[in-house]
């Protein structure tokens, strides 16, 4: 399959950055569902971990191939891109000087996780889709 130019590439890029966004934070609402806190304080440090990784997990699902089917090898690099408007609307969170150690260990292990997927998924889906 041909790859789009480069230049179709470029003007691309905001619009996948966009949906990225979206598409995270919708995976963020859906897995907040799917996996509500608990009643009693006992878990909510490891529920709130989980759906936190599990978005990430979806995140890199949907996005992995067509990231490396449309970008190739610059895929790992705008799949690290996508982190950045996360952190641009975390990052005053994590900044306020009243905001508790575990709501920044939260965003941090959010974002991390984020990243961490998103960039490995799609590492390994560009090494598949240049191989076939």
């Amino acid at each position: 399959m041909k790859r789009p130019s480069l230049l179709l590439q470029a003007l691309c890029l905001p619009l996948v950055l966009w949906a990225g966004f979206v598409a995270h934070g919708l995976l963020t609402r859906l897995v907040a569902q799917l996996m509500p806190l608990p009643a009693g304080g006992g878990l909510t440090i490891a529920v709130l971990m989980s759906q936190g990784f599990l978005a990430a997990t979806l995140m890199a699902t949907v996005c992995s191939y067509p990231l490396a089917r449309l970008y190739g090898r610059r895929a790992v690099v705008v799949a690290l891109l996508m982190g950045v408007p996360v952190l641009v609307v975390t990052l005053p969170g994590l900044t306020a000087p009243d905001s508790s150690p575990l709501a920044i260990f939260l965003s941090v292990w959010n974002l991390l996780a984020l990243v961490t997927l998103l960039v490995g998924g799609t590492w390994i889906a560009t090494r598949r889709c240049s191989a076939a």
